[in-house]
């Protein structure tokens, strides 16, 4: 049962409780006291009451207009009025039981549909019994289950080979010794050799440096000490114009 069916439980039976207070203390009409009059019957009553009521109204309306004919206005107003209100009264009244019965109905109307549709919901629940024969069958399957796949475990256990165990592994061999050691290379052999000859080169490029750079000076020398050329003759003045 969900929060909506206990407000519309809790609504319907308020509204019953209220009716029943409401014939218990006398406010309603007389008709109260006797059966419940049908839906039909009440919109009948409810039509001719309200023709009634216009009435009044109008014969209120009727009697304020000769009250302002009248030189004692307000005392009529004040009569007419008085008039109306004793004549409406037990009309609003029987219209207000008319309105109350109306809505008890829809209150009763709705609590037997909330409580229809509970008896269904119930009805389609199991009972405790079968829940528990239920769960109980659950668990024996389950523990059938268990107790078949450890025998299906401990037959493939059986059937396999046993297990050998594991062979270590073979060292792997270690390279041959030689007997005797590799000859070592010629330069390895004879370092002085190799650093005589190294000195040797090098002395070499020197005596040869030393030589461009004196043949170098040598014939700077010989272009200084060459005597200079003579200068060119200078040429002849031109002889000068006739004067006329």
């Amino acid at each position: 049962m969900n929060m909506r069916m206990h407000r519309r439980i809790a609504a319907a039976a308020g509204c019953a409780v209220l009716w029943m207070a409401l014939a218990n203390l006398g406010t309603t009409s007389a008709n109260a006291a006797t059966a419940q009059p049908t839906p039909e019957q009440d919109a009948a009553r409810r039509a001719a009451l309200q023709d009634q009521r216009a009435r009044v109204l109008a014969q209120y309306t009727e009697k304020r207009g000769e009250c302002l004919k009248r030189f004692f206005v307000n005392d009529c107003l004040d009569a007419a009025r008085k008039q109306e209100r004793a004549a409406l009264a037990p009309i609003d009244q029987e219209l207000q039981d008319i309105a109350m019965r109306g809505r008890l109905r829809a209150a009763e109307e709705e609590l037997r549909r909330v409580q229809a549709n509970i008896a269904d919901a119930q009805a389609g629940q199991p009972d405790r019994a079968t829940l528990e024969r239920q769960s109980a069958q659950r668990e024996a399957d389950l523990a059938q289950r268990e107790r078949q796949a450890a025998e299906h475990a401990a037959q493939a256990a059986a059937q396999s080979p046993v297990a050998r165990p594991a062979k270590p592994p073979s060292p792997e061999p270690s390279p041959p010794t030689r007997l005797f050691p590799a000859p070592a290379s010629p330069q390895a052999a004879n370092p002085a050799q190799s650093a005589a000859e190294a000195a040797r080169a090098r002395a070499e490029f020197e005596a040869k440096q030393k030589a461009y750079v004196q043949k170098q000076a040598e014939q700077a020398r010989q272009l200084a000490e060459k005597p200079a050329a003579p200068p060119l003759p200078v040429p002849p003045a031109s002889a000068s114009p006739t004067s006329r």
